[in-house]
């Protein structure tokens, strides 16, 4: 079993590589089968948001390190291969499992400790498990690292005050508009994110939100029980005289406000200012939008300054957390050992206790059956000295750094593919 994780994130790629490897949550399950499908991976799950596209998955006994790097970077995105080479990067076995528990806990985000990735790789575990694509290592490595994402979020103060993307860019418009009560906002999208926002913005007393999404009644659904005013995507244009906040996490393929449209917007707002936050990869908003009169468009990488404040503040709970990573990593370590070790042991018990009844009941042929408590202590120590003999074997296998070896040695030491005589 060899686990391996590959893939890009904010840290190695900017936003116009990441843009390029998003991969929607509804395609990851047939991505994931695919590399199955080419003997690529045994199993997998992928994980594809505004920072990072990354693959765990258990190789297959018949790819090359190389083999999977090289095919996953030239399909299933749009990237250029020198740049994927470029920007990429892969680990494997016990470093790939601690990066991954970083990120489920939030250590690798751009705002540390943020809790949304985690919801995220559940769900890239669910579209795995519906398209077929996991096993039981897999499902192990990935259930570790939810729950070694739960511990950080518990047992540190990683998980006091939580943190967003949708945190930032209310941060964000705070900086340019100073308080933001009564500026009225308009939300593209209705997912996750944009829920996030709504809350965060009510709490400082935002006056009307707007709320619009390419599916009307799924934007009304969101919006009535905040308050808010669901607008059909084709009507922006009633409400933008009004808005002077927009914020877009949608999930489309491609841009929803093109330069000309926000021009027409400000035409409408007699160019008076209008902050743009698109937080969506790939983004909502045509670059070029930054150049209209009044416009000061923000995306995803933007809101580095407040990641780093946010580093700052919660650098303190880092090692703590780095801790439970540790710690979990281990943990799951052996879990895995116990079971590459679980079939070789079990041949190991049968094989022995084989050949100890075989021996046991020669002996106990020469004992007439009338010395009942003879035959006994017979039977009682030949059990005793099995338990015994056994305990050394098992223990090495369970704590081997190499449980394949170790297996194979005992396979080498007991014929344990052979039939005893």
């Amino acid at each position: 079993m060899k686990f391996v994780l590959l893939g890009l994130s904010h840290k190695s790629a900017p936003l116009d590589v990441r843009e390029q490897v998003f991969i929607p949550e509804a395609g990851v399950g047939e991505c994931v089968r695919r590399l199955i499908d080419q003997d690529l991976i045994e199993s997998g799950v992928l994980l594809s948001t505004c920072n990072r596209t990354e693959l765990y998955a258990i190789a297959s006994a018949n790819d090359t390190p190389d083999r999977l790097f090289e095919s996953f970077g030239r399909w299933p995105h749009q990237l250029p291969f020198e740049a994927w080479r470029r920007y990429a990067y892969r680990l494997t076995g016990d470093n790939a499992m601690a990066h991954l528990f970083s990120v489920a806990g939030g250590l690798d985000s751009l705002m540390i400790g943020e809790g949304q990735v985690l919801g995220q790789l559940k769900r890239a575990l669910a579209r795995a498990r519906q398209a077929g694509a996991l096993d039981a290592h897999l499902e192990i490595i990935i259930r570790s690292a939810l729950r070694a994402a739960k511990r950080i979020r518990y047992e540190t103060g990683l998980g006091r005050r939580p943190v967003s993307a949708s945190h930032a860019a209310v941060a964000a418009a705070q900086d340019v508009f100073g308080k933001l009560a009564g500026r009225n906002v308009l939300l593209l999208g209705a997912g996750e994110t944009s829920e996030i926002t709504l809350r965060l913005l009510r709490n400082q007393r935002i006056g009307k939100v707007y709320l619009a999404s390419r599916t009307f009644e799924r934007a009304d659904e969101m919006a009535q029980p905040a308050g808010a005013a669901a607008v059909p995507f084709d009507a922006l244009e009633d409400v933008i005289g009004a808005v002077d906040i927009i914020v877009s996490s949608s999930s489309a393929p491609h841009h929803l406000l093109d330069a000309g449209r926000v021009k027409t917007f400000q035409q409408r707002r007699g160019d008076r200012p209008l902050l743009i936050i698109d937080l969506a990869v790939p983004r909502d908003v045509e670059p070029d939008a930054d150049v209209v009169a009044g416009v000061h468009l923000l995306n995803i990488d933007d809101l580095q300054r407040v990641a780093e404040a946010n580093r700052e503040e919660r650098q303190a709970f880092v090692p703590a957390a780095e801790q439970i990573v540790e710690d979990e990593v281990r943990a799951t370590r052996l879990a895995l050992d116990a079971r590459e070790s679980a079939p070789t042991i079990k041949a190991l018990v049968d094989r022995v206790e084989q050949l100890r009844d075989g021996v046991l009941e020669r002996h106990l042929a020469r004992v007439p059956a009338s010395e009942v408590e003879a035959r006994e202590a017979m039977r009682d120590l030949a059990s005793a000295l099995t338990t015994k003999f056994l305990h050394g074997p098992i223990r090495a296998l369970r704590e081997s750094p190499d449980p394949t070896l170790e297996a194979a040695v005992m396979n080498d030491a007991f014929d344990l593919d052979r039939e005893p005589s």
